[in-house]
């Protein structure tokens, strides 16, 4: 796992973008549906970009520090975020955990921009997780180094995160700090669809981040720079990493089981995402976070 100073500078672009899109759309949508006797929540420090017609001139010139008004339609959310790090998100060039935990990072950046507690979640050696509470945009960088220290050789998996006592419970009373939304990154292959059902009830938005190896795509193709994508004319070796059993080499029709077999896996997920209502990307390790984290923050 490794967070390069230009990577970095990706998610805090990413994150200054959409934020600003965001607070665009929000301040739109509260003119249209303004109505008279809006419960006033408070205050929260002033954001660059913002509307100035929300800053308190009063508090400005008390304090000389610049605050904004929030009503109770404007008040943050509190989001919980889980990464897979069980054996599996070790597979690909790069790997898919490398992968699931940039776009994480970058969705709590912008999260932390618009002003939401976040809590994240990642599996640890014998299934003992890890919760890392977040509520300033400063905290982005504690976030970041918990990511780096993450080992898919030695973590758990979602639903190892999910089952753990208590989680799911806490998750659908919005006791835990009354989560509003839920993020999921990894695989999805070790969960049980039920368990994910139970995270949405009520109006939590739940949504789900399906990353896979370029290998897992085209499991037949010499993914080495030179070679372009072009077959291998000896096969694959297949292997599970989260069982003991032996590596095997696959032919042409194991192949092409294999690839309708994973076509029906991903489509029961979106399928799934449709049917209640949560959002769903399904992306390449190779890919770079900013081409689907858009559609999974929607």
């Amino acid at each position: 796992m490794a967070f390069s100073p230009e990577l970095l500078s990706r998610i805090g672009s990413y994150a200054s973008r959409l934020s600003a899109a965001r607070e665009r759309e929000d301040v739109a949508r509260r003119r249209a549906l303004r109505a008279e006797g809006e419960e006033f929540a408070g205050h929260r420090p002033y954001r660059p970009g913002e509307d100035l017609r929300r800053l308190d001139w009063n508090l400005l010139a008390r304090l000389d520090r610049p605050f904004v008004r929030v009503h109770r339609s404007g008040t943050s959310e509190s989001w919980v975020v889980l990464i897979d790090t069980s054996p599996s998100m070790a597979i690909g060039r790069p790997g898919k955990l490398q992968s699931a935990a940039e776009a994480a990072a970058a969705a709590m950046a912008l999260g932390l921009r618009l002003g939401a507690r976040i809590e994240l979640r990642v599996g640890g050696a014998g299934d003992s997780g890890t919760a890392l509470h977040l509520g300033r945009r400063s905290d982005l960088s504690r976030a970041v180094k918990e990511l780096e220290r993450l080992d898919a050789s030695r973590g758990s998996g979602l639903e190892a995160l999910l089952g753990e006592p208590g989680v799911i419970s806490s998750l659908r009373t919005g006791s835990g700090r009354g989560a509003g939304r839920i993020l999921l990154f990894g695989d999805l292959l070790d969960v049980d669809p039920r368990q994910v059902m139970a995270l949405g009830e009520g109006r939590r938005h739940v949504h789900l981040g399906q990353v896979f190896a370029p290998e897992e795509w085209d499991p037949g193709a010499d993914l080495s720079p030179r070679s372009r994508g072009h077959r291998v004319a000896t096969g694959s070796l297949w292997m599970d990493p989260e069982s003991p059993s032996a590596a095997r080499h696959a032919d042409a029709s194991d192949i092409a089981g294999y690839l309708a077999r994973l076509e029906a896996f991903v489509e029961g997920w979106s399928r799934l995402a449709r049917d209640h209502r949560m959002s769903h990307a399904v992306w390449r390790s190779d890919e770079p976070f900013e081409d689907h984290l858009p559609a999974l923050l929607r």
